[in-house]
């Protein structure tokens, strides 16, 4: 669990997002997180997480738990777009919920920080960085002062399998590329035949 301090893992899940150790995003998921495990406390099984949003906050709960992608113990729910996540133990799926809580923020009057949360600050910012830092800087002190005072949780039971469905890889029939799937060896088309491609080949050809 929790083996570090909290300003050493704003530090370390700074430099794994890239960014500034005081960016919002950073600094408010490290509060949350660090809020779960101490929520989640001492227990004997797999700590398991999912992130509800693409940005900042999956980055601290790699960081902060272990848990990533690549082991399959961090789940990407981004299609809820809550800035939210979830830590459970994988057998039970008993866990803790934390979220930022709007009502709270406005609340506290936290302005600056409800601007962020809700993505109502001035449109100025994506191009202006000078101003876009400031303005940062000001969500980041209304956090700090209010802390786990505009964090929520709720415990919850995680509803997902323990691991994801088997699935074997097989030559795609037209591209003849090995892919992932459920389907039988020489009767599916990758994904990306399907029309689902990411990339628009200009040039390129085997062993290249």
């Amino acid at each position: 669990m929790v083996d570090d301090t909290l300003e050493n893992y704003l530090r370390k899940a700074a430099e794994f997002h890239g960014c500034s150790q005081e960016a919002p995003g950073v600094v408010i998921g490290c509060f949350m997180v660090e809020y779960a495990l101490e929520l989640m406390g001492d227990f004997q099984g797999t700590l398991n997480a999912v992130v509800e949003t693409r940005v900042c906050l999956s980055d601290c709960v790699q960081v902060m738990t272990g848990c990533t992608i690549g082991n399959k113990r961090l789940r990407l729910h981004d299609h809820l777009g809550r800035y939210a996540c979830a830590l459970y133990d994988r057998d039970s799926g008993r866990g803790v919920r934390v979220f930022l809580d709007l009502a709270k923020i406005e609340a506290a009057g936290l302005s600056e920080l409800r601007a962020f949360h809700t993505r109502t600050r001035d449109p100025r910012l994506r191009t202006d960085q000078v101003a876009r830092k400031e303005s940062g800087r000001r969500v980041v002190d209304e956090f700090r002062r209010a802390g786990r005072g505009v964090l929520s949780y709720q415990r919850v039971r995680v509803n997902l399998p323990v691991s994801d469905a088997r699935q074997t890889s097989v030559p795609c029939s037209r591209c003849g590329e090995p892919f992932l799937t459920s389907v039988a060896p020489g009767a599916g088309i990758c994904p990306a035949c399907s029309g689902e491609a990411y990339v628009e080949v200009q040039d390129g050809a085997a062993g290249a």
